[in-house]
């Protein structure tokens, strides 16, 4: 159980080095393009954040090799795109998301999501 400890302080860890990088006040730009790219971040991170210990759940996720997540993270998993998931989770690598995806549907009993 000490180690779901451990766990779950480095998630959180990152989830605050993640939020402060990415915040408005932080690290919005003045002009241009960079402005977009902000923007569409914090619409993706909206999705997400709505679900309570959503982040947390991910990131315990794919620490332990278990993916664990409620029906509410799930909602909001397979309501973000990939593009979505590359830009708030860029560490997690391009193949977690399939993972999470494909866990959601079996859950719910649904098909899992093409990968064309």
């Amino acid at each position: 159980m000490r180690n779901a400890g451990a766990i779950s302080a480095a998630a959180l860890m990152m989830m605050v080095v993640l939020a402060c990088a990415t915040s408005p006040s932080l690290a919005r730009p003045v002009v241009g393009e960079s402005k977009t790219v902000v923007d569409d971040i914090e619409k993706c991170w909206a999705a997400v954040i709505g679900a309570s210990g959503c982040m947390q759940d991910v990131f315990s996720s794919f620490f332990t090799g278990r993916i664990s997540l409620s029906t509410q993270c799930c909602a909001a998993i397979e309501g973000i795109s990939d593009n979505c998931f590359a830009k708030i989770f860029p560490f997690l690598g391009s193949g977690f998301n399939p993972l999470l995806k494909g866990f959601c549907s079996a859950q719910s009993g649904a098909a899992p999501p093409s990968t064309a």
